[in-house]
């Protein structure tokens, strides 16, 4: 085990993070890549920064083991978020982690590469050859703390037709959780779709777009090995998490029964789900994904006046949103947005039920607010001012 240790140490193991745009099929891509030949992953997301306080800090290996076990002990058994049981030792984990660290105190780098070996050395994986070290950081935040401890990163970048991904990030998670049927949540995709492709494409890192429509076809699976400088192998075609089949996560509708790609992902009919208009508006503010091959409609001088006028109107997902609450289910009306006076007696007309119903409803105001002066600041060519603003 200490052979292994000394081996792989932040100076001489390549680093590969998997990194979303919203529901684009990072998780899919994960769970392609565990156990082949060549790499090192993990079975699911967690965030290991959170147990630093500063970038250098050096934490006792034992309150670290026990922290994190505390927080993602679930990955070892019953993952909800991932819908699948791993059935991993967990004791043998914990047994494995502390034998291979040798120092008493750790920072966040040799914490990282430590929790990876000892997963491999629990489930008996093979160390030979080993090219990379796959971290499914998830999100920008997470993606830019991780670089902070491995700058050279390769990233695996997922994205998908930006009107499917919206309609999934809504729907599905309307469907899941009614306590996401919020303006606050519609706007958190609507930006993070855009931004966080922006900011990825900026960086000077090694990258490689991965299309979740074209996830399973074979020229993609060659750049994806060949990326990470291994051979193609046969298993990369079936999603699982520690050797186990993963389904689909808790908001997939439509559930893989041995791991297989779903081509059903391809068309979920997001031109039924959003009205013409707002799929012009929408086509305008994702333009940049004409880049990698979607087809958006291009907007003339004229056409783009027209799509400006209809920013400052409600989206149907966003009505749907203030009428969850039985709170201002008038106000979907852009009309009053125009009358404070009339705001503040429809207001009072209504029935407040309670005062948590309210302060949803403030905070739908408020997010409609950032919505709106977030499409202005694209129409103004002004959204560069946003660039260090991520909510992933």
């Amino acid at each position: 085990m200490q052979k292994n240790k000394l081996f792989f140490s932040s100076k001489n193991l390549k680093v590969a993070l998997i990194v979303t745009t919203g529901r684009s099929g990072s998780d899919y891509l994960n769970c392609c890549l565990d156990g082949l030949n060549g790499l090192m992953s993990f079975c699911g997301k967690f965030n290991y920064h959170q147990f630093f306080l500063q970038k250098n800090s050096k934490i006792n290996k034992l309150i670290l083991i026990n922290k994190f076990l505390k927080k993602y002990g679930s990955l070892f058994s019953y993952n909800k978020t991932e819908n699948i049981n791993t059935k991993i030792n967990i004791k043998k984990f914990k047994s494995n982690f502390l034998k291979i660290t040798s120092n008493s105190k750790i920072d966040r780098k040799e914490f990282l590469i430590n929790l990876y070996v000892a997963y491999h050395l629990t489930l008996n994986k093979n160390f030979r050859n080993i090219k990379y070290l796959i971290h499914h950081s998830h999100g920008i935040n997470e993606t830019i703390n991780v670089l902070q401890d491995f700058p050279n990163s390769k990233l695996l970048i997922t994205i998908r037709q930006p009107l499917a991904n919206l309609k999934s990030g809504i729907n599905n998670w309307f469907s899941y959780d009614k306590r996401r049927i919020s303006v606050a949540h519609t706007f958190t995709y609507i930006y993070r779709i855009r931004q966080d492709l922006k900011y990825l494409i900026t960086l000077k890192n090694k990258k490689l777009f991965v299309k979740l429509e074209e996830a399973n076809l074979l020229k993609v699976k060659k750049n994806i090995c060949k990326f990470l400088s291994i051979k193609l192998q046969k298993n990369i075609y079936k999603a699982t998490l520690a050797g186990k089949v993963w389904h689909g996560d808790r908001l997939s509708r439509v559930k893989s029964k041995k791991g297989e790609y779903l081509s059903s992902t391809n068309n979920n009919k997001w031109e039924n789900y959003f009205s013409k208009k707002e799929i012009t508006l929408l086509s305008f503010i994702y333009n940049d994904y004409q880049k990698f091959g979607y087809k958006l409609k291009n907007l003339k001088f004229f056409e783009k006046i027209k799509c400006f006028v209809t920013i400052f109107s409600l989206f149907s997902f966003e009505k749907k949103a203030f009428q969850n609450n039985n709170l201002l289910k008038s106000l979907v009306n852009v009309k009053v947005w125009r009358n404070k006076k009339e705001i503040t007696k429809k207001i009072k007309l209504e029935k407040l039920e309670t005062s948590s119903d309210f302060k949803e409803e403030k905070k739908n105001i408020k997010y409609l607010i950032f919505r709106i002066i977030y499409f202005i600041l694209i129409f103004l060519k002004l959204d560069y001012l946003l660039k260090n603003k991520h909510l992933s």
